[in-house]
């Protein structure tokens, strides 16, 4: 069972949540534990009905369980949306971190970060569309609000890493953050999204953000 990451458990978190996505992609739905099954059914009808618009019975019945036997799983819908910013949030915070740490062509490590990041979205089996910022914000989720600033950090720090040696273009980096949330939305919302899709995005946000004098092949 996942929980809210605090303090040193955080890549633990990380960790176990890439694992278990790994285990989703491998086991068809119908083979998925109950609990899996619950945050599956949370996740799509928060993202069509909105948080506060799904309820606890409506997951239950959509799963096939009572009431009762949800909450042996997770204890609030806030639960439900606590372990869902994990995927969403946490874990791409852990990956910009690290890209940002390493050393290297910043143009590298910022196209590996984003392969990685829309590739993540992309394939993800759990429906991320209902997990907002401003969600996080009203249900007060800490741990998901520190990800979130982490992982801008994380992102500026590579850019700018960019910037001093040359590699980024000053102007074109502060539209970078937003455009890459967008094309990770974009993934989450696009059903028909392949390899070549994500291929093309990379190249799409390098062109805009490389300085015109860097060759993109190094």
């Amino acid at each position: 069972m996942f929980h809210e990451p605090r303090g040193g458990t955080v890549t633990v978190a990380v960790d176990r949540a890439e694992q278990h996505v790994l285990v989703l992609k491998q086991t068809p739905r119908r083979d998925w534990t109950t609990r899996d099954k619950i945050l599956l059914e949370a996740s799509q009808l928060f993202a069509t009905h909105g948080f506060r618009g799904a309820s606890t019975r409506q997951i239950a019945e959509r799963v096939g369980v009572r009431q009762p036997s949800l909450f042996k799983h997770f204890p609030s819908k806030r639960a439900m949306l606590a372990e869902l910013t994990v995927y969403d949030m946490v874990v791409p915070a852990n990956h910009a971190e690290a890209a940002a740490a390493t050393s290297g062509s910043a143009i590298d490590r910022f196209a590996g970060y984003v392969a990685w990041d829309l590739e993540w979205y992309r394939t993800m089996p759990l429906d991320l569309r209902g997990v907002t910022d401003q969600v996080v914000r009203t249900e007060r989720l800490v741990s998901a609000r520190r990800a979130l600033k982490r992982w801008n950090a994380a992102i500026a720090r590579i850019l700018q890493q960019g910037v001093t040696r040359h590699e980024f273009s000053a102007r074109a980096v502060p539209f970078v953050p937003r455009v890459l949330e967008t094309m990770s939305w974009h993934m989450v919302h696009t059903k028909n999204a392949d390899e070549q899709t994500v291929d093309d995005a990379v190249r799409f946000l390098l062109a805009a953000t490389v300085e015109p004098r860097q060759d993109l092949r190094h």
